[in-house]
């Protein structure tokens, strides 16, 4: 095997933990049947059973309302990472259709396409939020749409830039004169060729979309209750930091720990996956 291919063992970790992470929080709602909404007022912010006053049925404390802080913050790293996934694939969705008839067809296509990503980054992400949630009702589908419609420039203009420097090459001339269809061009030989980039991408971007995600339940403009997810945690946390400081730290190392497990990742990839970079070493 290439060296260049073997994952190295930290990357090895980090792609585990993730996939740990992300199995976990999927099917914990399987794994421990607990009711994560149900109340115990009595039992209210207690701290984790690992600190004194602790109660050992409440592995990481109570919040403000007596529930299994614990649970919340499983399901609320799901939710989470259920948008932010699905923005990913919405946003590298649009991208590719919109990259591809850009730097395929080129002409007054590209014209108009190379201006509407210029309007759509002239438009900061959290105005088109605002206005988003003031005429539409907050929910997990209104923010997969935010973030996905409004995050696909980037793998537009990669998709636009791969094509344009491989749409007048010798095996798609070939092609060409074979009588092959713009369609089975773009799926026999174009989309072949930018998948490395596009996997890179996409693996660097889940970060930022896991970073909006929570930046914008933070703000009130994502999660609303009972629903819940890692933004909303530190929301709802950050007024007991002082007195109950893991409302807060503990959603918010779970955020730091994704984000950078991805990166790292990512990073790999690139470094595998990218031909310039492996011309270099």
């Amino acid at each position: 095997m290439d060296k260049r291919r073997r994952i190295p063992p930290l990357i090895l970790f980090f792609i585990i933990g993730f996939c740990f992470i992300a199995v976990f929080s999927m099917f914990a709602e399987v794994i421990f049947p607990i009711d994560i909404w149900r109340t115990y007022l009595l039992d209210r912010l207690k701290p984790p059973s690992f600190m004194a006053g602790g109660s050992p049925e409440f592995l990481l404390g109570t919040d403000s309302l007596g529930r299994d802080f614990a649970m919340r913050l499983v399901y609320a790293t799901k939710i989470s990472l259920q948008i932010a996934v699905a923005s990913m694939l919405l946003s590298i969705t649009i991208g590719l259709i919109l990259g591809v008839l850009s730097g395929f067809y080129r002409g007054w296509v590209d014209y108009v396409l190379s201006f509407i990503m210029e309007v759509r980054q002239s438009l900061p992400l959290n105005i088109i939020a605002i206005v988003s949630v003031s005429i539409f009702r907050p929910s997990k589908m209104t923010l997969i749409l935010i973030m996905g419609l409004t995050g696909w420039t980037s793998f537009a203009r990669l998709t636009r830039g791969q094509i344009i420097q491989l749409r007048n090459s010798p095996f798609i001339e070939c092609s060409r004169s074979l009588g092959a269809s713009d369609l089975r061009i773009l799926f026999e030989h174009v989309i072949k060729n930018i998948a490395s980039p596009l996997i890179v991408m996409a693996t660097m971007r889940l970060n930022t979309f896991i970073m909006t995600e929570s930046s914008l339940s933070f703000l009130g403009l994502g999660i609303q209750p009972p629903e819940v997810s890692l933004g909303r945690l530190v929301s709802e946390g950050r007024d007991y930091l002082l007195s109950n400081w893991w409302l807060t730290i503990f959603p918010s190392v779970v955020i730091m720990i994704m984000v950078i497990q991805v990166s790292l990742i990512g990073d790999w990839l690139r470094d595998i996956l990218d031909p310039k970079l492996q011309n270099k070493k």
